[in-house]
């Protein structure tokens, strides 16, 4: 189940439309009470212990709406990672909560105890900050550096997603993610009390900023990196102490000194400006990992675009050196039946396959999931064919043809075309042989057809010389 996308419920929905099902939890922190929604397994109400300010409102339709505009890519990181608000919950006209969804059940794990098997409980980051001895003691994975480098990934990237998008989260902790013990994935919970652009002071215990050292200055997406910062060298090195001293072995563990830097520069940098990115951090650990971002460039757009290093047009045509396209050849080039053949590689002509496709590609923003926006540009042949018809592309969307627009892939109309008439198809072969044809009227012959004639002059000389001896030899007899 997706977390956001898959969502049962409208963006606003009456608190009596989620009917209290198995109750989650009472007095937690800002909320009275989390229960499952009856009749809607995995989606959880979260009601608030007083209704939302006029603050509070606005940051939270914004939240709801803001995965429409995002990238897929960052979608897809919401559907898998965050307990993302997907829908605000009125009594009347009060703003009373929000319903989002359940952690996935490989974020739960039966623990064991003195008296037994304990039922599935969350497992919170908590468990990375421990030792390997103490996991396995409690019937847990050891979590080996692999893991911790994956829930490492993963909470920079869900950082990466709240930087660009300018949404600060303030509470990063140990009980605010859940952990998959088997793939090291991450879910990140209360997210409906994020804000855009800074929040309302919020801090755990041990996790204090020292660019933000008192409640004079609202958090940030700042003071966000550093907190992910902190929380990367603790879940990598599983030490709670200080996070400066525990980057030696940080260093050690992973052997690569790029992430440490990092980590040092955001950890001691005495001005907002100095601190790296999160994005940084992200591309470092990816390095240490060897894994690329899954779609979409994470660390500087949110375009949806999955190929976006491509960024240019490239111009297709005959290779060069070819020389001009024979006259036969040029004819067929201008039909769109035979340029359908060449793009579609059905080709009927002896190697034309790739000389009679011209223009221009654009190949900005492409990739394997989604086309060009822009349409192919008009082939030279059809410019020049004098023909007048509908634009670029419309003979694949009427599924005919009466235009020479060159067809790019996925433009390609069915093979199931009208066959051209015996009188006009021409290939390259029968092209050459009907030049040969006309070689042999002009003045001068071809070699094959000289070769006779000169070996009969040849005979004709030998033979004259030998009736010249002849004669020579008796008129000198005679005299």
């Amino acid at each position: 189940m997706r977390s956001w996308s898959d969502s049962p419920f409208p963006s606003r929905e009456e608190l009596s439309g989620v009917p209290e099902g198995k109750s989650i939890s009472q007095d937690n922190g800002e909320s009275r009470l989390v229960y499952e929604i009856k009749d809607n397994p995995g989606w959880l109400a979260k009601l608030y212990k007083r209704p939302a300010d006029a603050g509070r409102i606005s940051d939270l339709q914004r939240l709801v709406y803001l995965p429409t505009v995002m990238s897929q890519a960052d979608q897809d990181l919401v559907d898998r990672c965050l307990a993302w608000p997907t829908t605000r919950l009125y009594d009347g006209s009060d703003l009373v909560g929000v319903v989002m969804a359940k952690a996935p059940d490989g974020f739960y794990a039966p623990l064991k105890a003195l008296s037994g098997w304990q039922d599935p409980a969350p497992l919170p980051l908590d468990w990375l900050m421990k030792p390997a001895d103490k996991c396995a003691q409690v019937g847990l994975r050891r979590p080996d550096l692999d893991l911790r480098l994956r829930a490492v990934e993963e909470l920079l990237a869900v950082g990466d997603l709240f930087a660009r998008h300018d949404i600060v989260y303030g509470d990063w902790s140990y009980r605010n993610a859940l952990w998959n013990q088997h793939t090291g994935e991450v879910f990140v919970i209360d997210m409906d009390s994020c804000g855009i652009g800074s929040r309302e002071w919020v801090e755990s215990p041990g996790w204090a900023d020292p660019l933000f050292p008192d409640r004079s200055r609202r958090p940030t997406v700042a003071s966000d990196s550093y907190k992910l910062a902190v929380l990367t060298v603790r879940c990598l090195t599983a030490q709670r102490q200080d996070p400066v001293d525990a980057l030696h072995a940080l260093e050690r563990s992973t052997r690569d000194a790029s992430l440490g830097g990092l980590l040092r520069r955001t950890l001691t940098a005495t001005r907002l400006e100095d601190r790296p990115k999160c994005a940084e951090l992200l591309e470092a650990v990816r390095r240490i990992r060897g894994t690329t971002a899954s779609a979409g460039p994470s660390a500087t757009s949110g375009s949806r675009a999955g190929a976006d290093n491509v960024t240019t047009w490239v111009k297709v045509g005959p290779r060069a050196g070819a020389g001009a396209a024979r006259p036969a050849e040029a004819t067929a080039s201008a039909r769109p039946s035979d340029t359908t053949r060449a793009a579609s590689g059905t080709s009927g002509t002896d190697g034309a396959a790739a000389s009679n496709v011209t223009g221009s590609v654009n190949l900005r923003n492409r990739s394997a999931a989604r086309p060009p926006a822009s349409a192919p540009e008009p082939s030279p042949s059809s410019a020049g064919s004098g023909r007048s018809g509908p634009g670029p592309g419309s003979a694949s969307a009427a599924g005919g043809s009466g235009t020479g627009a060159t067809p790019t892939p996925g433009s390609v109309p069915p093979t199931s075309h009208t066959p051209r008439p015996a009188a006009r198809s021409t290939s390259r072969s029968a092209a050459r042989r009907a030049a040969m044809a006309r070689g042999s009227s002009g003045r001068t012959a071809p070699a094959a057809a000289r070769r006779p004639r000169r070996h009969a002059v040849t005979v004709m000389l030998f033979c004259a010389l030998i009736a010249a001896l002849c004669v020579a030899r008796y008129v000198l007899g005679w005299i």
